[in-house]
């Protein structure tokens, strides 16, 4: 099922369902995909408003964050 926020469409690679972020969170260190992470939070929070809906974009920063929260936390 495809979710602007929690599951993009255009981020699924695979039939399995892997994730452009899975990819990612793979090939980097784990400080490496937290520091990837805050800075797509900080990102979608500085341009809310001005690609997409805003509520999007608030919606897709909080995703960030609580990936960044969930790693940092294992």
């Amino acid at each position: 099922m495809s979710d602007q926020v929690n599951n993009p469409k255009h981020y699924a690679l695979f039939a399995d369902g892997t994730q452009a972020i899975d990819i990612i969170q793979a090939s980097l260190t784990c400080e490496e995909f937290a520091g990837y992470l805050k800075g797509n939070c900080i990102k979608y929070r500085l341009r809310a408003g001005n690609k997409d809906n805003l509520q999007q974009d608030i919606d897709k920063a909080n995703w960030y964050a609580n990936k960044l929260e969930e790693i940092i936390n294992e």
